[in-house]
């Protein structure tokens, strides 16, 4: 601070605008500097007055006179910029071509540097092995899945089939036991057959034989006409043959009464009858082994749908594995194909080569910087400017602009933006209170620069054109 304003009492120029505002800054806090402060704002002030005349402290600075008229509107400095990219690599290896050089234009997509792929082509080939193998994998375990699939539906075929065992079985039971039923019928009749050719037969039971007869005779009738038909067994009819014979017998025997041989016709019928009783029983107890048998299969038929349902979710969570597998190989091809579509660095938008920091033969790490392309026509400055002189300012306003490089050349730009929020704030004394803060708000130029002759890092001197 002392040095600076031993300069200002020498009359030495401020160095940069930089400095000034650094200056200015060691005032920013109002409540700080109240003691002495009338004495040290003098000083600032009579140093600030000289800023504008010289923006450079150095020998053969460059001064506002000499650029422009203040009189045709504000006056301000910034530094020239421009949308640059860094070309950096994503794949470690040797650079084995570059071709572009520093200073040359390129397009969205050219070609600027090709690394040495060798490693990853070995990496592509084993990344295609191992999808090669994962869709083997899945292959064979999508033809377990369908064997498994076939045999669920064999082991349900084998159930249904078993259930209709089960079923017809059942009805056989069925069937026997009414046959049971039947042969007991027969034997009670030819017991009384029997009993009643041992004691003889009256009148009263002439006629009741006579009116069974005649009620069997109708019935077996009826059962031939059914049988022709289908819609009983020939084992009913035979059934009911055996009843009329019986009952046709006890009419007869009724009528010409018990002989010898009929007695031992009738005991012959009774026992014969008895026989038929057990064989009825028996019929029923194979039948309902038959039951117990076809149950048997069933039971054994829905195990093996269990069993083949379990080999069915097995098979099923081996092709989701092998699907797992199979994407993973594939992702990690897809990786190193990513990273060689990145061998060949290209250019990501129009612009000119303003650095290359490689050599062919030169090997680099990912991350790499090769080089830099920037959008020179695109070129900007931006500046700050003071609350006070914001008024002066619009957006769309033609610019004058100054670089040192060109100082007999005159370059022209436009007001693109203003900023919404100021930047920061100076303290400077007035005669009304004594000091207030003074706020900057930064303005972004579009430069002209069709011949891109104006280079990032170059001072550049604005003029704002007096609005009409």
């Amino acid at each position: 601070m002392l040095k600076y304003i031993k300069n200002k009492l020498e009359k030495k120029p401020i160095q940069s605008n930089l400095h000034k505002e650094k200056f200015k800054k060691l005032f920013k806090e109002k409540k700080t500097y109240y003691i002495g402060g009338g004495i040290l704002l003098a000083m600032i002030l009579t140093v600030g007055a000289l800023v504008p005349e010289n923006l450079s402290g150095k020998e053969g600075a460059i001064k506002v006179k000499d650029l422009f008229n203040k009189r045709d509107g504000l006056i301000a400095q910034g530094v020239i910029e421009a949308k640059e990219v860094n070309i950096n690599t994503k794949i470690p290896g040797k650079v084995i071509k570059i071709y572009v050089q520093e200073g040359q234009k390129v397009k969205e997509g050219d070609r600027l540097v090709e690394i040495s792929s060798e490693e990853l082509q070995a990496k592509k080939s084993q990344a295609a092995a191992g999808v090669t193998q994962a869709e083997a994998a899945l292959k064979a375990s999508k033809q377990q899945l369908e064997q498994a699939k076939a045999g669920v539906k064999a082991s349900n075929g084998l159930v249904e089939q078993a259930k209709a065992g089960v079923k017809a079985a059942k009805e056989k039971a069925n069937e026997a036991r009414a046959g049971v039923k039947a042969s007991q019928k027969q034997q009670e009749a030819a017991a009384a057959i029997k009993a009643k050719a041992d004691k003889g037969a009256r009148d009263q039971e002439i006629a009741q034989a006579q009116v069974a007869y005649n009620v069997m005779k109708t019935s077996y009738d009826r059962v031939v006409l059914l049988e022709e038909k289908g819609a009983v067994s020939k084992q009913k009819l035979d059934e009911v043959k055996a009843q009329l014979d019986l009952v046709e017998q006890t009419l007869s025997m009724a009528k010409e009464g018990a002989r010898a041989e009929d007695k031992m016709a009738a005991a012959a019928v009774s026992e014969q009858a008895m026989a038929g009783v057990e064989a009825s029983k028996t019929r029923v107890m194979q039948a309902e082994a038959g039951i117990q048998a076809a149950e048997a299969q069933l039971t054994q038929a829905m195990a093996a749908v269990q069993s083949s349902n379990a080999l069915l979710y097995q098979a099923q969570a081996g092709v989701e594995a092998k699907e797992g597998l199979v994407a993973q190989a594939k992702g990690t091809l897809a990786e190193v194909q990513a990273y060689l579509d990145n061998v060949i660095l290209t250019a990501p938008m129009d612009g000119t080569v303003t650095a290359i920091h490689s050599e062919e033969g030169e090997l680099v790490s990912t991350g790499t910087q090769i080089a830099i392309v920037s959008n020179l026509q695109g070129a900007w400055t931006q500046v700050s400017v003071k609350e006070t002189d914001l008024g002066k300012i619009t957006e769309n306003q033609k610019v004058k602009v100054k670089v040192p490089s060109y100082p007999d050349k005159m370059f022209t730009g436009e007001v693109k933006t203003i900023n919404k929020q100021p930047n920061f704030a100076v303290k400077r004394a007035t005669n009304d209170n004594g000091g207030f803060d003074i706020v900057s708000f930064g303005v972004k130029i579009k430069l002209d620069n069709n011949e891109e002759v104006l280079r990032p890092g170059m001072s550049s001197f604005i003029q704002f054109e007096n609005k009409k």
